[in-house]
């Protein structure tokens, strides 16, 4: 059975940074390894639409992945245009969004079928069918709409347990040349899949969409997995973002063992990974360092105890600065992600964050806004409360956008968007001046100057742009 797997990222630029897509690409593998005929179609670097047509004739099903509610509109366009094409394939629509929000990801696109939650067995399941003529409506994990209109959810199958199993994305199919030269500088990997933790931005998302809990990889397998991606790309030495919600839940044991083996394997990682400020230790943070870690992006998010606590983060400031203390005793370099316009934030707690960094002394800073998005405990809450501003504009549903453009979704009571945006422009004027006079952030810009002068080009352009109270 021929299945088109489709990336509908078409004319989309990608504030937080360009990415291959690696669920798409573990649908590959699965299907590949079912006996299927999978094909991949990426829109990231098409200028028309119908430069891809020749990929999709002749396939069964056509798979169409929506990432997050900001994207529905590309992934409605796209599958809109391949109706033209085959409109006799089953469309199917499939990711994080669907996975929460199935009956509005069909509505939206026109698919037949939603898949929700982790898709490599449901995928190659409903391949199967397909290709024999048998109905899917059994499948575990689908959702569609019977003939009387009314919407059913079939009941989820067990998330697999020892992610060991899960063949390695198919990097193979990925014009890598394509997205380095458009500005991805790190290939993306994951180490686990889920988030124990409760953060109200986030949760219950991520649990309808990995099924709750987190669940491992070992350590010799992610290595694995990396010594094949580096004979892909016919190099010794790889720069690699680890995409887990907080890779720090592994064991210092578990960073040993992946130290020890690439070492072994001859392989040279630069890597850098989001954490949490009460899942280091100093042994971990110095294990981290020997196995190639260079960057941890934590979620301070702020700098107020009462917000953290309202947010269900479940850390402290104290504990935010022993992580950056250790961080900085073994040279990594530690970024403090914030998360500021909260409705409930006033003045002094934005006082408290600002505070928080002249003690964290972090190597790099990124502010977003606080946004309500659909399928997350801060929605609810915010329309609950009345302080949702916006929920018709799907782009506004993009924090890294809305940290650009720095606009904001919800109402704020005590505070007004424009004291924000002002707090902002503190905040990264206090990290461009944080640039320039670290000797340690001055050596790797020159040292970036000589081997990335573009990189290092358009760092020094942020510096600036930070000074001049322009955001990001």
């Amino acid at each position: 059975m021929k299945v088109a797997l489709v990336y509908p990222r078409f004319k989309w630029f990608e504030y937080n940074g360009l990415s291959e897509p690696l669920g798409v690409m573990h649908l590959v593998s699965a299907l590949r390894d079912a006996g299927h005929e999978p094909v991949y179609m990426d829109y990231s670097f098409c200028s028309e639409i119908t430069e891809l047509d020749h990929l999709v004739e002749g396939a069964g099903i056509v798979a169409v992945a929506i990432s997050a509610a900001a994207k529905l509109e590309r992934a409605s366009f796209v599958t809109n245009h391949l109706r033209t094409v085959v409109p006799d394939s089953l469309f199917v629509v499939g990711g994080a969004y669907p996975s929460i929000f199935a009956d509005k990801s069909i509505e939206g696109t026109g698919a037949d079928i939603a898949i929700l939650g982790e898709a490599e067995e449901a995928m190659v399941e409903l391949a199967d069918k397909t290709e024999k003529g048998e109905s899917y409506k059994s499948i575990k994990n689908l959702a569609y709409f019977l003939e009387d209109g009314s919407f059913k959810e079939n009941p989820r199958r067990p998330v697999p347990h020892l992610l060991d199993s899960i063949a390695f994305p198919a990097r193979d199919v990925v014009d890598y040349d394509s997205y380095l030269k458009n500005g991805m500088s790190e290939y993306g990997m994951v180490t686990t899949r889920g988030c124990p933790f409760k953060c109200i931005y986030c949760k219950p998302s991520t649990d309808m969409i990995y099924g709750g809990g987190i669940r491992y990889r070992s350590a010799s397998n992610v290595v694995a997995e990396i010594i094949q991606l580096a004979e892909l790309r016919n190099v010794s030495c790889l720069r690699i973002f680890f995409k887990d919600d907080t890779i720090t839940m592994h064991p210092v044991s578990w960073f040993e063992t992946f130290r020890d083996e690439l070492n072994e394997a001859g392989i040279d990682l630069e890597w850098h990974c989001n954490s949490r400020v009460d899942t280091v230790n100093r042994d971990k943070i110095r294990v981290m360092k020997e196995s190639g870690c260079h960057v941890i992006s934590f979620g301070v998010e702020s700098g107020s105890q009462k917000i953290l606590d309202f947010y269900k983060k479940e850390t402290t400031p104290q504990q935010a600065i022993e992580a950056f203390n250790w961080c900085h005793e073994f040279k990594v370099e530690a970024t403090a992600n914030l998360m500021i316009g909260f409705p409930l934030e006033t003045d002094e707690d934005l006082r408290a964050t600002y505070n928080l960094l002249k003690k964290l002394k972090p190597d790099d800073i990124i502010v977003y806004f606080s946004t309500a998005i659909p399928g997350r405990y801060i929605h609810d809450w915010a329309i609950e409360n009345g302080y949702l501003a916006s929920d018709t504009n799907p782009e506004l549903l993009d924090p890294a956008r809305n940290r650009a453009h720095e606009v904001m979704n919800m109402r704020l009571p005590y505070i007004s968007v424009d004291d924000v945006i002002s707090w902002k422009h503190r905040i990264e004027r206090y990290r461009s001046w944080r640039k320039i006079t670290s000797f340690g952030n001055m050596r790797r810009w020159a040292g970036e100057l000589l081997t990335e002068p573009g990189k290092a080009m358009g760092k020094a352009a942020r510096v600036l742009r930070g000074f001049k109270g322009q955001g990001d």
